[in-house]
């Protein structure tokens, strides 16, 4: 038994996701529900549904002296191939070289036909010289659509086609098989995937080369191979129905290239077809379908050619397919055509499981071949801070006094420890950080006043920040940590001072590295409600540790190898946590200001760690939260609710731009994108509304000087002066309740917005 069960283990590697999860469940001594995809996630129906049928379309008005001219016109052909990168994992990594080498080296000479290749944007240079230098050695006419690797980057993510953007951070995906789950993220691609992979637009670019050249198009893709009796069959056909407009060219896909030199073979012509298209042909590739969602079937559907693919279901979230046109009632089919190997041969054999993790590899290769060439766009240093500009910060006498005055008294405080409380709270040991919720009281209606109950805006005694009692809790004693740690590093990085540094590094050594005083990564007894979760916090305690964006920039100006590497090593423990805790997930999936916040953090973590990927997660999930929790006028449903909104809506606001500037100062471009658009909005509206006199709840004063920061950002999108208020309105540091960072004016948040 013991052989076998090693034999499945091995064999079960081999199979596709779907079938593993079938597996899973098995193993498990029972046969769990699959998980249920959400009613606005399933399909729509077939292609074939949605895109209606020819034989109810009637055939389009022929006009004699039309055609009369084309058919007086020799039937000669070109023939442009388009050349695209390697996607690694669905093609072997060079094999777009090898099967152009091949087609160069064996391919026949094709009668009345011109060859042309279009390279399509091919984003290695070495790679583009070494196809250059191979065409240029067969004397072949090329043409190039150059990829720009500036414009690429400022391309953002399209959140308009799927129902609801909340899925990608509501935990709805995760509980979705890899597959169904990839499938849905993609789409999120399209507009970088158009760009990139750029294929129906290639298409066209080749399909008007084609008709600037000869009668009959041939816009084919770049691993297409014609055999001398593929190609004969081919013209004969076309000529023989040369009324036709269109003609489909039937394909066999190759697990071996030396296959196509096989005289006499009989082709297996099971893939989708080429289409032929004549010099009036009024049709052509959709432009906006991205590669990886049925690019060409989408026209080989509006022309009402059936194959398999008119059974493949349409999602919410999938390109438009056009309705079936009456030019479909002139298509016609011609010859056959070879696709060259693509260096996968499990992907290429013709069988169901091979068509699945075919698609399966496809989409996987869209999503990590975008996300590298947004990584090599980049120019992420995770040594350097991720949010101050220090240049700025030395070249402003007044604000650099300020900073000096503040470090001077910051000596005088410290160190601090969360085994500093009297109390460790419910955990019963003092390296946990504890902390009250801080509207959560006393039930009146209980003898034992549990569980606690919930007074919005209500604040319980010492909660407050800096407030009476704050000593029995760690919340004040880590805020005065940052602050103090931040002012002294950034003195001592304006103009060297021994004492600010070797303070700041006892401050930070005694809390996160110091076996004696540190604090033990994680969150869990954070805002904790009595008598409520076995008396644990919650993943709102989350929010409480949000200023380790500023904190951890201080950490890299102290230049401290042994404090950097201690710090990194107990961020990496807490990053862990945040990602893979119940309350981390928790706060993950909110729709507020704490899940603003949590992104916040998460950025920061990944910054310091030097962790590019997941800052390229961060950045989806943050963009579909602002799509899913700011309306299109700027609204902030989440943040109007509560007793104090115009705090919660400010408050909320401040941390977008922190979390922007930190992934813009990696290379990120989130304000180049739609959320972006919807957070300028949402600044906008909050600054006009505040103006007007907030209508909403707020029972609480507001701190106007507060909304500065917020005006300096729409300044500067509109690209204008920075609209800073008088000098006794521009606090250097604000109360830390409003998220904003000390010395903001210095931060890449408004020195470097778009």
């Amino acid at each position: 038994m013991q052989r076998w069960g090693s034999y499945f283990k091995k064999i079960r590697k081999k199979l596709s996701s779907k079938v593993k999860y079938f597996f899973k469940r098995v193993g498990r001594g029972k046969f769990a529900e699959k998980p249920s995809v959400p009613e606005n996630l399933k399909p729509i129906g077939t292609i074939s549904e949605l895109a209606g049928s020819l034989s109810s379309i009637a055939e389009p008005i022929i006009k004699p002296s039309v055609e009369q001219y084309y058919s007086n016109l020799s039937d000669d052909f070109a023939l442009c191939r388009i050349i695209g990168n390697d996607l690694v994992p669905r093609h072997e990594d060079g094999q777009t070289y090898k099967n152009l080498q091949f087609a160069l080296e064996h391919e026949p000479h094709l009668t009345n036909c011109k060859k042309m290749w279009v390279l399509n944007r091919i984003t290695s240079r070495d790679t583009e010289s070494r196809l250059i230098a191979l065409l240029e050695k067969h004397d072949q006419q090329y043409e190039r659509i150059p990829f720009d690797q500036d414009r690429f980057k400022r391309i953002g993510f399209d959140f308009q086609n799927v129902p609801d953007s909340s899925v990608f951070f509501d935990g709805t995906l995760d509980n979705l098989p890899s597959a169904d789950r990839d499938r849905i993220i993609v789409q999120t691609y399209n507009s970088k995937n158009n760009y990139a992979m750029n294929s129906n637009n290639a298409r066209n670019f080749a399909l008007e080369l084609c008709r600037s050249n000869a009668k009959w198009s041939l816009p084919f893709d770049g691993n297409c191979f014609f055999t001398e009796q593929g190609w004969e069959s081919l013209v004969k056909q076309v000529k023989k129905e040369g009324h036709n407009r269109y003609f489909t060219v039937p394909m066999e896909r190759l697990l071996d290239n030396q296959q196509a030199l096989k005289v006499d073979r009989v082709p297996n012509l099971t893939e989708e077809p080429q289409i032929i298209f004549r010099k009036d042909a009024s049709l052509s590739f959709n432009p906006i379908h991205p590669y990886g969602r049925r690019p060409k079937v989408e026209l080989l559907v509006a022309l009402g050619v059936k194959g398999h693919w008119s059974k493949w279901k349409l999602y919410p979230y999938d390109m438009e397919q056009r309705r079936v046109s009456n030019e479909g009632h002139r298509v016609s089919t011609a010859g056959w055509v070879s696709r060259l190997y693509s260096g996968k041969c499990h992907l290429e054999e013709n069988t169901k499981l091979a068509f699945i993790e075919r698609g399966q590899a496809r989409t996987y290769s869209i999503i990590s071949n975008i996300n590298r060439l947004e990584k090599e766009a980049s120019f992420f240093n995770s040594s350097k801070p991720s949010f101050y500009d220090l240049e700025a910060l030395k070249n402003c006498k007044a604000s650099k006094q300020a900073l000096f005055k503040m470090a001077d008294d910051a000596l005088m405080r410290g160190p601090y420890s969360v085994t500093d409380k009297s109390n460790p709270g419910p955990s019963e040991n003092l390296h946990d950080y504890f902390h009250a919720a801080p509207y959560w009281w006393p039930n009146p209606n209980t003898k034992t006043g549990l569980p606690y109950i919930y007074k919005d805006g209500e604040r319980v005694l010492g909660t407050e920040l800096y407030g009476q009692g704050s000593d029995s809790y760690d919340r004040s004693r880590l805020q005065r940590l940052f602050e103090d740690t931040l002012v002294l590093a950034l003195a001592n990085a304006v103009k060297p001072n021994v004492k600010y540094k070797e303070h700041a590094l006892l401050l930070v050594r005694t809390w996160f590295i110091e076996p004696k005083h540190k604090m033990n990564p994680h969150l869990d007894f954070a805002q904790v409600r009595m008598g409520q979760n076995q008396n644990r916090g919650t993943g709102r305690g989350i929010i409480e540790t949000k200023d380790f964006y500023f904190f951890l920039d201080a950490i890299k100006l102290l230049n401290d190898e042994n404090v950097i590497v201690g710090v990194q090593d107990w961020c990496d423990h807490f990053f862990n946590w945040l990602k893979t805790s119940p309350s981390g997930k928790s706060e993950s999936a909110q729709m507020n200001n704490h899940g603003t916040y949590y992104d916040l953090q998460t950025a920061a973590f990944a910054a310091f760690l030097g962790k590019f990927e997941d800052l390229q997660q961060i950045n989806h999930r943050a963009q579909s939260r602002i799509i899913a929790s700011i309306e299109k006028d700027g609204r902030q449903p989440f943040e109007y609710v509560r007793t104090m909104s115009q705090h919660y809506a400010t408050f909320n606001l401040q941390g977008w731009i922190n979390l922007f500037a930190i992934l813009e100062s990696a290379g990120l471009k989130p304000w180049s994108s739609e959320a972006g658009a919807r957070l300028a909005t949402a600044i906008e509206r909050l600054s006009s509304d505040s103006e007007r006199g907030w209508t909403l709840k707020q029972v609480e004063p507001f701190y106007t000087p507060r909304l500065l920061p917020l005006t300096n950002i729409t300044a500067r999108l509109a690209q204008q002066s920075p609209a800073f208020g008088k000098k006794e309105e521009e606090p250097l540091i604000f109360d830390q309740y409003f998220g904003i960072a000390p010395f903001w004016k210095f931060s890449q948040a408004y020195t470097n917005v778009a």
